[in-house]
């Protein structure tokens, strides 16, 4: 592993090897922008990169990864913020024997695709190949940290939680509301589509879908579906909501941590699945109401409380935009990413969550 960093200011003739951060962009390229919690290797005389890599499936962003292989294998440090990049990045440095370090800054559990091909044997072989040089690992929810372990087999010292965060932005939403009260459910993956449905029959209030995909089922007359809206529509629903619904098929995959954040910034109570990978961002009863995996019922019973006092569905909401402001925006997140950078380039031991720092409940 490479020597810890410690001085602030870098002497005049000791250039530094450069930190990259490698991301998905609709363009490939290479620029010099300098995310928020990186200027403090910036400030240390690391020249800071950002390089792109289209969003595209991972065999086919391959030869433009290979393209920045000898730069990447030159870094100092690398930063990669998707499992595919992680994974490409791990099998570079073991393979170059670069002493090059990399942290993951969002390792998740959102897609269903993963380098697994369950026979044992391999699999501790791809472990070794594509996530033996992850060396820092920062996950958005706790239970995701025991799952990377399990299953590729990174040391759980080496893990970090951070949640995720970042600021609403000020977009033109053009989205029509129905005519009644209404419930939505907003997302990509591991989303309970049937038990939405299922929840709102016969209740004085409409669903609103929307998807990646058309969902896979038909649908009841008070609920309507959209494929792939703009975010400013997205924001718009959710805004006008009688509260945002986030429920999930299981508690093994995404738990709907972008959805949790905007609904909150918009001051929307929630409506979610009662799993440990969404806990750590709000309190229940305060912000949001929990309610069992698969469970109509209770789903319905939840809508149906906050139709019956719309009071409290506000001050939920207003409480949820509250904390929100103070713990899940774009300056937080990034001082503490800094803050945990720091403390490993620095001492080579990664701060899983300090004591001090504030919880959801």
């Amino acid at each position: 592993m490479a020597p810890a960093i410690h001085a602030e200011t870098p002497e005049p003739d000791a250039p530094r090897r450069p930190v990259i951060q490698l991301v998905l962009a609709g363009t490939p390229g290479v620029s010099r922008q300098c995310p928020d919690h990186l200027r403090f290797l910036e400030a240390r005389g690391h020249p800071v990169y950002e390089v792109a890599l289209p969003w595209v499936h991972p065999l086919k962003r391959l030869p433009q990864f290979l393209k920045q292989a000898r730069r990447l294998s030159r870094a100092e440090l690398i930063l990669t913020d998707e499992y595919f990049n992680a994974a490409l990045v791990s099998a570079l440095l073991r393979l170059t024997r670069s002493r090059a370090r990399h942290a993951v800054l969002g390792l998740n559990v959102s897609g269903n695709r993963r380098l697994r091909s369950g026979f044992a044997p391999l699999d501790r072989l791809l472990n070794r190949l594509f996530f033996g040089r992850v060396d820092m690992a920062v996950v958005a929810s706790k239970p995701e940290a025991d799952l990377f372990a399990a299953e590729h087999g990174i040391p759980r010292d080496r893990f970090a939680f951070v949640r995720w965060s970042y600021d609403l932005p000020e977009l033109d939403g053009h989205f029509a509301p129905p005519a009644r009260p209404y419930f939505c459910l907003i997302g990509r993956n591991n989303r309970d589509h049937e038990t939405f449905c299922a929840a709102l029959e016969g209740l004085e209030a409409e669903g609103v879908i929307i998807a990646h995909t058309p969902p896979e089922l038909e649908l009841p007359p008070n609920v309507r579906a959209y494929v792939e809206l703009p975010l400013g529509d997205c924001i718009a629903c959710i805004r006008q909501a009688v509260a945002n619904v986030i429920l999930v098929r299981d508690a093994d995959r995404g738990a709907g941590h972008i959805t949790i954040v905007t609904a909150m910034h918009c001051a929307r109570p929630q409506i979610i699945s009662d799993v440990e990978t969404a806990l750590d961002y709000f309190t229940t009863g305060e912000h949001a109401l929990t309610v069992p995996l698969a469970d109509p019922a209770a789903v319905r019973a939840a809508m149906q409380s906050l139709m019956d006092d719309p009071d409290r569905a506000d001050r939920m909401g207003r409480a949820a935009r509250d904390y929100a402001a103070r713990e899940l925006t774009h300056a937080r997140r990034s001082a503490v990413l800094e803050q945990r950078l720091r403390h490993w380039l620095d001492t080579e031991e990664v701060l899983w969550a300090p004591e001090d720092e504030p919880r959801a409940g």
